[in-house]
Order: C-alpha cells, then structure tokens, then sequence
C-alpha cells in the first residue's frame, strides 16, 4: 500500500479542521453531560440476590409515587450482571439527605428483593468536591499535553512536538464532541479513559516520527522532506495499523461485553483509538512536514 499522505494534505488537514470546529461547536452548544463525581450527588449501589432484569429499577423503583415525590430530577440507573443470581444496580441521583435514601432503599426492597447491608454502597459527593476534581482533571490533560512537548521537543524537533501535540487535541475534541452530540455521561473514569487514549495516540506518533528522523540520515539530496515523510509513514503503516486493530479487538470485547459500568469508559476510549491512529498518520506528520518545509524554503 502507498498511501499519497502528503500529497493529499490539504484535504486530510482540512477534514480534521472541520471536524475539530464541529466538536468544537458541539462543546459551546450541548455541553457536556458531567456525572455526580463532577457536579456532586449520591451514588446509591445495590447488590441482591433477586435476579434483577432490565427496567425492572427504572420502572418498579424509580417509578414508585413516594420516589417521585422527592423529585429528583435527572438520574441515572446502571445494572451489573442483570438476570443473574447476584445482580444488582447503581443509582445516581442529586445529592440525598439520610431520609431520601431510606426511602429509595425501602421501595427496592419492596419492589426487587432485600439485600445484605454487607452488599450496600453509598457514595457522597458535594459540589465544591466536584468542581475540584472537574478543576484538577483539566489540569491533569494540561501537564500531559505540557510535558508530552517538552519530550518529543528533545527527542525530535520543537516543531514535532507542537505537531504531536495538535493530533492529541483533535483525539481529545473528537471524543468529547461525540459524548456532547450522545450527552452520555461524563464521570470520573471517562478522564482515565482520556489519559489512557492519549498515551496511546502518543505513541503511534513517535514510532512514525522515529521512522522520519531513521530516514533523515539516509535522504539523499532529491529528496524533499516531504518524500522523506511520505516513505517514512507508509514504512509505518503496517505496524501501526495492526497494532491498532489488534487492541480495538480487545476494546470492542469489553464494550459489548464489559457490561454497562465501565460502557462509557471503553467507548471512550473505541472512539479516542480510532482518531488517535487517524491523526497519527494525516494530521501529526503532515503538519510536521509543512512547517519543516516552510522553514527549509526560507533557508
């Protein structure tokens, strides 16, 4: 396969432009749909022995007239293991006092089955707790982006390093225009999801940027550095190629089969995947390409 990269640059760039301003656009227009551990709430988890079967929380429980009454807004129902001897259900909703979850875990019993004290979890998060840790996870993608600079700037050039770091936006803005398109839930492992996708974007990019600077030293003098680039990428395109399918095989098992807990957290990190192994390929050498160029031109 020889794949016309940088000879269709300006279509592959302009493609994820759009892209990016769309996610972009979706971000400023929906927002984002944060979960209790970003916006504060309780999170109420139940284990029973009662074979728990889809909707029966969502229609039995959470439809009861004296749940109804504590008007509780939005709220989110997950099962585990559901028509199983040992299922059970996560309930998020706004913050409860004492009284409220009493009444919630009385109508399950009433409705579903009883359960073991031993097997009840109950979670608290406040506001203030959950604008921090929204606060401290964009400073957590912040340093990553900072430092993944820094480190491909030594390894490479400055301008790699800027390069790489674009590709990386356009992952994250891809993912997050997706979930604000979806409004699925942003919770706390979506950040893990996030970070984990970065770093493997990351790492697709410097396995081509190493294949550009193996093939610097053999340029001879006809060669552009776009032909240098262009080589280097389709000399990648196997590894990267196989290497991404080989995990996106592992990845979709746990989405369909993961069960609805860790859900968002594998198609975040499906999607972030997929553009990782777009944008190390169209986006992250081609602008490299064009500003080493550009800067050779001037020379």
């Amino acid at each position: 396969m020889d794949l016309k990269v940088i000879k269709n640059r300006k279509i592959y760039l302009t493609i994820t432009a759009i892209v990016m301003i769309v996610s972009i656009l979706l971000l400023m227009f929906k927002g984002l749909n944060y979960g209790i551990d970003y916006t504060g709430g309780s999170m109420i988890q139940i284990t029973t022995e009662a074979k728990i079967q889809p909707g029966d929380v969502q229609n039995k429980v959470m439809g009861d007239s004296r749940i109804e009454a504590l008007n509780l807004g939005e709220y989110a129902v997950q099962l585990f293991n559901p028509g199983e001897a040992k299922s059970g259900a996560i309930i998020k909703t706004r913050l409860l006092d004492d009284a409220e979850e009493k009444i919630i875990l009385d109508v399950f019993t009433e409705k579903i089955g009883a359960f073991s004290k031993d097997d009840l979890q109950v979670q608290k998060v406040g506001p203030a707790i959950g604008k921090e840790l929204l606060r401290n996870a964009l400073y957590s993608l912040v340093i990553a982006a900072l430092l993944m600079l820094i480190y491909i700037s030594f390894r490479f050039q400055f301008k790699s390093g800027v390069a790489a770091v674009i590709a990386l936006l356009h992952d994250v803005l891809i993912v997050l225009g997706f979930f604000a398109l979806t409004q699925k839930e942003i919770d706390g492992p979506f950040l893990a999801a996030i970070l984990t996708l970065v770093g493997y974007s990351i790492n697709d990019t410097i396995v081509i940027f190493d294949k550009i600077r193996e093939n610097m030293r053999q340029r001879r003098n006809k060669d552009t550095f776009y032909d240098v680039v262009n080589t280097s990428i389709n000399q990648s395109l196997r590894r990267t190629i196989n290497t991404s399918v080989t995990t996106l095989i592992a990845i979709l098992a746990l989405l369909f089969f993961g069960g609805s807990s860790i859900y968002n957290f594998t198609l975040a990190i499906t999607i972030g995947l997929v553009a990782g192994t777009y944008s190390s390929i169209f986006i992250a050498s081609p602008i490299w390409a064009i500003w080493e160029t550009a800067t050779e031109g001037k020379r």
